[in-house]
């Protein structure tokens, strides 16, 4: 009779365990009336709660490779020109830039929170850049993000955004046909050929950039992500909400404060990371105030949640004093609790760009071995012209140039490590036309790798290899 309990409980503890996990927030509905939710979102709910408020469900992979990602990105440019400007501004904000429906902005029970932020600052890019004051479709990467891996309501990055777009080329305006947001319950139904792609927005090139404010002084920090803004760029926010007693206390803020209401958000540094019920969230950074002499300073951030009673345009204040080096254990483990990001478009047809650089040289390489490569592009409106190169083992360089349509330049690298490598460049011309990337694949001498290969077989099965040679 001992024996068939325990099973009988092992079993309730298996499937107890399969079941989804949901966020904790305020709600006057019961769970009888909230239909069945499907996606990969992190979610708790309560017997209090009503609209589950999604964050990213994050699990050690997924730390180690947003991190990589991270750290790997280019630096963001920081102007220097703007900060006279900066300096004098105590309210300061780019919203306006943005098209947007407050109640429309909501992701509800869809776990794609990541998509929003990273959508709009296309957007205010785009009205920046070419005058287009347009909304842009989100539902086209929830649909079609398996072109890079990414499900439907699935958690993701601005790396996994940035390759999605450089994949497809374009934005799509939410007007278009099935463009408009149709997954709020995450519900996932609406295939990926169905949203009509046409008018659309072209975009030439497409890259992630890192806001830098780690390991540096709180006052450098706030002065990059300052800068950032004043050049009117949409400053992509993400965070680290650890565990459920963090993720209660902003969803009650949230519900229960004004837009006028400062969330101190690094209340909680230094603590352990819970992976069945801690997430990850991401939102827009739009503005700031900065009054001298105090510390009642904020971000102003916009949110992917729709309205509450107190927050009629979907924004949060955030304190702008918070600890920028903020650090989440996991598996003994630190992570940066807050990242800072924005996003380097260009738009465009390919044709108005440069074309893509010409590669020349070896793409059979040995380990610690310095090669020389050729780089050329032609730019058909005779513009100068400038080359980056990425090498693809995490280091690139900025800027060469100005240099002239065709003319060759030569740069030299060193692969440190064992493997295949996508060396790749792209150009861009004085008027900011940014080209696709070009891409040589470099790989270490297949016959170097068969031959070690097999020496650490036969040292590995040294005693089986003597045995046949005697």
């Amino acid at each position: 009779m001992r024996e068939r309990v325990l099973t009988v409980f092992i079993f309730m503890l298996i499937l107890f365990s399969s079941i989804p996990l949901a966020l904790v927030v305020s709600s006057n509905e019961t769970m009888a009336t909230q239909p069945e939710i499907i996606n990969q979102e992190s979610k708790v709910i309560s017997s209090k709660t009503t609209n589950p408020y999604p964050i990213m469900r994050m699990d050690e992979n997924d730390f180690q490779t947003w991190k990589r990602d991270y750290e790997q990105a280019k630096k963001a440019e920081i102007n220097p020109v703007l900060q006279a400007e900066i300096v004098t501004t105590e309210d300061f904000s780019i919203l306006e830039l943005l098209k947007y429906n407050p109640d429309e902005r909501d992701q509800h029970w869809c776990g794609n929170c990541w998509a929003w932020p990273a959508t709009s600052v296309i957007a205010i890019a785009l009205n920046v850049q070419e005058g287009i004051y347009d909304r842009l479709s989100v539902q086209y990467i929830n649909s079609c993000g398996t072109l890079v891996g990414v499900d439907c309501c699935e958690g993701g990055n601005l790396n996994i955004f940035t390759r999605f777009y450089q994949r497809t080329d374009k934005a799509i305006p939410w007007s278009n046909e099935n463009a408009e947001w149709r997954d709020r319950f995450a519900q996932c139904n609406t295939p990926c050929e169905s949203i009509e792609t046409e008018p659309n927005y072209p975009i030439s090139a497409i890259y992630p950039e890192t806001i830098e404010t780690h390991g540096i002084s709180k006052e450098e920090a706030i002065e990059n992500i300052k800068n950032v803004l004043h050049q009117q760029k949409g400053v992509y926010f993400s965070w680290i909400l650890p565990d459920m007693d963090y993720r209660e206390d902003f969803s009650t803020f949230w519900d229960r404060q004004s837009e006028e209401s400062i969330y101190e958000i690094d209340w909680d540094c230094g603590s352990e990371y819970s992976e069945e019920t801690g997430g990850g969230h991401a939102v827009l950074c739009v503005g700031y105030h900065d009054e001298e002499g105090t510390e009642n300073d904020y971000w102003i951030m916009l949110n992917s949640w729709g309205t509450a009673s107190g927050r009629p345009n979907g924004l949060f204040r955030v304190n702008m004093h918070m600890d920028y080096d903020c650090i989440i254990l996991y598996n003994d483990y630190e992570y940066y609790q807050f990242d800072f990001e924005t996003m380097d478009i260009s738009f465009g047809t390919e044709e108005e760009a440069p074309d893509p650089p010409v590669i020349d040289g070896p793409n059979s390489i040995e380990q610690n071995t310095e090669y020389t490569y050729e780089f050329s592009t032609i730019d058909y409106q005779g513009d100068a012209v400038y080359i980056m190169i990425d090498w693809g083992d995490g280091e690139t360089t900025d800027w060469i140039g100005p240099l002239d349509s065709e003319e060759v330049i030569q740069r030299n690298h060193t692969w440190q490590e064992r493997g295949t490598f996508d060396l790749r460049a792209r150009a861009k011309d004085d008027r900011g036309k940014i080209s696709l990337w070009s891409t040589l694949e470099v790989s270490m001498s297949k016959t170097k790798v068969a031959r070690i290969t097999f020496i650490e077989l036969l040292r590995y099965y040294f005693p089986l290899f003597s045995l046949f040679n005697y």
